[in-house]
């Protein structure tokens, strides 16, 4: 093997282990809450929404015991009360992030609500990055696995995650659609499919090595959680990173 393949490998495996990390620390975080709580479905009661006055009717409760979880023993962190709910310490630029593939910026725009938790989150003691906020009807979750170190791309250490209402398990949204083209985009743009641009950069919630979607990677957590290769099911989902 040369250098660069064995530095790649490492790099990659890395990555690899620092998801494993923090999916165990946000799924730990979530047993926690609902177990302090004692509801038995927490996503479900942290999502109720009230459709006469338009709001989550439980948000400052679920964020406040989903924080205090998160950063009791987070020395970058302080916990206090957050009556105004959810809440962040860190602020980054999207110009720094890059989508799965490296061809375009990921815009907080194409991600629209579910992408809040990636430019504004909490640091770790660890380096990561982590937020939970409810927003499009779910409870999710945003991780950077390494905070601000590469590769800073969608779907290598930057994932968004849903817990599921029927389990509180952490999981993904839906199966990615790789096989929209940019005719295929395009064409739901004319024909009004795609109303607002963030639906047309999140259509098929893509984590392809070929789309030039600004939210490509969005479906990345999918992959990863099954540890399959998006393009090469012969592969593990790390060991692919284009």
């Amino acid at each position: 093997m040369t250098i660069p393949s064995i530095v790649g490998k490492y790099q990659r495996k890395t990555l690899e282990s620092q998801f494993k990390k923090t999916i165990s620390v946000v799924s730990q975080v979530i047993l926690k809450s609902k177990s302090e709580m004692g509801i038995e479905n927490f996503s479900q009661y942290c999502t109720n929404y009230d459709e006469a006055n338009n709001l989550y009717t439980n948000t400052k409760e679920c964020y406040n015991v989903l924080y205090r979880n998160l950063l009791a023993k987070n020395i970058n962190s302080k916990y206090e009360n957050w009556s105004a709910g959810w809440s962040y310490d860190i602020s980054r630029e999207p110009e720094s992030i890059k989508t799965y593939n490296g061809k375009q910026t990921l815009t907080a725009s194409a991600l629209a609500v579910s992408g809040y938790g990636i430019f504004s989150t909490f640091s770790m003691s660890d380096g990561s990055f982590i937020n939970f906020y409810i927003g499009e009807r779910n409870l999710l979750i945003s991780v950077d696995t390494n905070g601000f170190k590469a590769p800073n791309k969608f779907g290598h250490d930057i994932f968004i995650l849903y817990v599921n209402p029927k389990n509180d398990a952490v999981y993904f949204y839906v199966k990615p659609n790789n096989n929209l083209t940019d005719e295929d985009i395009q064409n739901g743009i004319d024909d009004g499919t795609y109303k607002e641009d963030w639906q047309a950069q999140r259509a098929g919630y893509p984590c392809s090595i070929t789309s030039n979607q600004r939210a490509n990677g969005i479906g990345c957590i999918y992959y990863a959680l099954i540890d399959k290769c998006p393009y090469d099911s012969s592969k593990r989902y790390f060991e692919c990173l284009p």
